[in-house]
C-alpha cells in the first residue's frame, strides 16, 4: 500500500469505521494500486495525482471484462477511490483528480431479485409487531415498552426515509434537530442532506429520547449517539465509561434486533436493513418521483446509483403487461 494512503486509512478509523469495513476499503485499494504498478509503473502519488480518464476506464474495464466482477462491486471500488481522492482534496494534497469527472463502465445492470425487497403486506406486518407483544414471554414484555418505540424508529428510518443501516447508526444529538423536526444524515461515501421527519415520527423519536433514564440519556448538541444500547440484564440502556457518553447501538446488534422481529412476524428471513431501503427507493420510484429529487434525499452522487432499481420497476411494469394480456 502506497505511504500516501496511509492517512485515508487513519481518517476512516478516526470517524470509527467497523474494521471490516476498513478492511473491505484496504483491499479495494490494495488491488488498484498492484494493477496501477503492474500497468502504468511505480504507485507514487504523483502517478496517482496524474492518473488519466483513460486509465480508469482501462482499470474497471479489466475489472468487467477479466475479473468478472458484478457492477455493483464496481461501483463499490469506485466509491472507495472517488472517496480517497476527496479526502486529500479537503486536506489540500490534491486540486482534483480525474476520477470526480469519471462513471465506471455499465455492462449490465441486474434487477432486484424479490428477496431483495419486502411487499406491502410484508411491512405493515413487520411495523404491526413492532407495536405489539404477540409472541413475547412476560419477561420481554415487562421490557418491551423500553425499547419498543426506539425499534420501530428506526426501521421506519430505513423503509420511510431510506437511510442506510450506517447512516442511522451513527446519527448523533448535534444532528438531531426536535425543533425544525429534522435530522441531518453525513455519511462517508454520500453526500451531506436533511431528512425532515412526519409529525408522527417525530413524536416517536422525542418519545424515545425521553424514556432513556436522564443518567444515561444522549446529551443535546453533542456527538453523544441517538441510538442507545440497552442492557436486558440491567433492564435500562448502556453507558459507555470509556468514552464517557451513551454507548451506542451497534450495527450487529440492529441487525440482531430485526431479525428476531421479523421471525417474531413470522416473515421470511433475510429482511434486513438494506431490504427496507430497497423498498423505500422502488416506492419512490413508482409514485413518479424524478431521478434527480430522489439522488438528493438519498444523497447518491450518480443516476448510476439507481438503474438496478429503474431495471427492477420496469422489468416489473412489463410482467404486469404481460399478465393482463393473458387474462384476455
Amino acid at each position: 500500500m502506497p505511504s500516501f494512503v496511509e492517512p485515508y486509512i487513519g481518517h476512516l478509523q478516526a470517524r470509527g469505521r467497523q474494521p471490516s469495513t476498513i478492511r473491505r476499503y484496504l483491499y479495494d485499494l490494495e488491488a488498484f494500486f498492484g494493477w496501477m504498478a503492474t500497468v502504468i509503473g511505480p504507485p507514487t502519488f504523483e502517478q496517482w495525482k496524474n492518473l488519466r480518464y483513460t486509465d480508469l476506464e482501462c482499470y474497471f474495464t479489466h475489472l468487467i471484462k477479466d475479473r468478472h466482477y458484478k457492477v455493483r462491486t464496481i461501483r463499490r471500488i469506485y466509491s472507495v477511490l472517488h472517496q480517497l481522492a476527496t479526502f486529500q482534496k479537503r486536506s489540500g494534497q490534491l486540486s482534483g483528480h480525474s476520477i470526480e469527472g469519471f462513471e465506471p463502465p455499465v455492462l449490465h445492470q441486474e434487477a432486484l431479485a424479490e428477496n431483495e425487497y419486502v411487499s406491502n403486506d410484508e411491512a405493515k406486518r413487520l411495523l404491526k409487531t413492532l407495536t405489539s407483544a404477540e409472541g413475547l414471554s412476560e419477561r420481554q414484555q415487562a421490557i418491551r415498552p423500553l425499547i419498543a418505540e426506539r425499534n420501530l424508529l428506526i426501521v421506519k428510518l430505513f423503509l420511510y426515509y431510506g437511510l442506510s443501516l450506517q447512516e442511522a447508526v451513527l446519527l448523533t444529538m448535534n444532528r438531531i434537530q426536535f425543533q425544525t423536526k429534522t435530522l441531518e444524515i453525513v455519511s462517508e461515501t454520500k453526500n451531506e442532506r436533511s431528512i425532515q421527519l412526519s409529525a408522527e415520527d417525530h413524536a416517536l423519536a422525542y418519545r424515545y429520547y425521553e424514556t432513556i433514564p436522564a443518567a444515561v440519556r444522549p446529551r443535546y448538541h453533542s456527538q453523544d449517539p441517538f441510538f442507545v444500547a440497552f442492557d436486558f440484564q440491567r433492564k435500562t440502556y448502556r453507558w459507555s465509561y470509556e468514552l464517557d457518553q451513551p454507548k451506542a447501538w451497534t450495527e450487529i446488534a440492529v441487525q440482531k434486533m430485526l431479525r428476531l422481529e421479523v421471525k417474531r412476524a413470522g416473515l421470511r428471513k433475510g429482511i434486513s436493513a438494506q431490504s427496507l431501503r430497497n423498498t423505500f427507493i422502488l416506492q419512490k420510484l413508482r409514485e413518479g418521483m424524478a431521478s434527480s429529487q430522489l439522488l438528493d434525499i438519498l444523497g447518491f452522487q450518480s443516476e448510476l446509483s439507481l438503474l438496478r432499481y429503474v431495471k427492477t420497476i420496469q422489468e416489473k411494469a412489463t410482467d404486469s403487461k404481460k399478465s393482463a394480456r393473458r387474462l384476455r
